[in-house]
């Protein structure tokens, strides 16, 4: 199972409960919040098909990042989560 990040620009801020969806489902996936808009999650799926996942939840133009956190090689300052943990 691979740690990934999944990172987003939402771009309609005033249909912000549109949202509820998108976070409603990271949560689903079992991803932790860990700065704003970054949430960090183990999954066996690709980042392809996270992405793919994800996009389902958004506006046509917002923009998303999936990307995989290697075990060994990331920092980090004051995250809200331990990523260690996810």
């Amino acid at each position: 199972m691979s740690v990934y990040l999944a990172s987003y620009d939402l771009l309609h801020h005033k249909e912000m409960a549109d949202y509820e969806r998108l976070i409603a489902e990271l949560r689903k996936l079992g991803a932790q919040k860990a700065l704003f808009s970054d949430w960090v999650l183990r999954n066996d799926a690709t980042s392809q098909q996270l992405r793919e996942h994800l996009r389902q939840f958004m506006h046509a133009d917002d923009r998303l990042l999936v990307a995989e956190i290697s075990t060994t090689n990331w920092a980090s300052w004051k995250l809200l989560i331990d990523i260690n943990k996810v």
